[in-house]
């Protein structure tokens, strides 16, 4: 995990893969604190990395930028960079699965801490729209997320072709996951749920480990 600056995050890169068979976890560790110490480092525009893992073994990048650009320039930086090379080598590459979101939420800072991520993806049944997302989300947020202490963020994230994500950083994996299993009971969050079209939804939590 590395914080190279406090600015605001507009865009949350979310990939998930596998490792090739017979890379260890701890090999794959090494070799992204490699990745981020002695190249994202000295990248403009990233503000944040860190790597989690889901209970299925499976592994993700979660990094923040400041601008699309920066994630642009990331990608052209990283051609020829042995760490980056390091990394990648250790990733199966038919399984890899690349999220670029814009964060729909003005200001957003990454929290000074965290430890789980909840991800779910997901369309929208026709009749509802990004702007009746966003105020559903809201009142989810004030009313209902940010009575745990467990909560450290939470934005609607957008993706191409109508799809959205919603992402929770939370302080634990269990907490963030009973908070998770409530929205079937608050009124608010039952609002929410009943705009998605379920046969669309994907949803998993993660739990960092570097």
């Amino acid at each position: 995990m590395i914080r190279l600056n406090n600015s605001k995050a507009a865009m949350m890169e979310f990939t998930s893969f596998e490792v090739k068979e017979g890379t260890t976890p701890n090999q794959l560790i090494e070799a992204v604190l490699n990745f981020e110490s002695n190249f994202l480092q000295q990248q403009s525009g990233i503000i944040f990395h860190c790597l989690v893992r889901n209970m299925e073994g499976k592994f993700a990048n979660v990094l923040f930028a400041e601008d699309k650009e920066s994630l642009k320039q990331l990608e052209k930086s990283a051609e020829g960079n042995q760490s980056v090379k390091l990394f990648f080598d250790m990733v199966e590459p038919s399984n890899v699965q690349v999220h670029y979101n814009t964060i729909n939420k003005e200001n957003f800072e990454v929290p000074e801490s965290f430890s789980c991520v909840e991800y779910g993806v997901f369309k929208l049944k026709e009749k509802d729209s990004l702007d009746s997302l966003l105020l559903v989300s809201q009142t989810i947020e004030k009313d209902y997320l940010h009575n745990f202490k467990n909560t450290k963020e939470h934005f609607i994230g957008t993706l191409p072709d109508k799809v959205y994500t919603e992402v929770v950083l939370g302080e634990t994996l269990g907490q963030t996951k009973q908070i998770c299993t409530g929205y079937l009971e608050n009124q608010f969050c039952k609002t929410f749920l009943e705009m998605i079209d379920e046969s669309t939804m994907q949803l998993d939590f993660w739990y960092l480990i570097a």
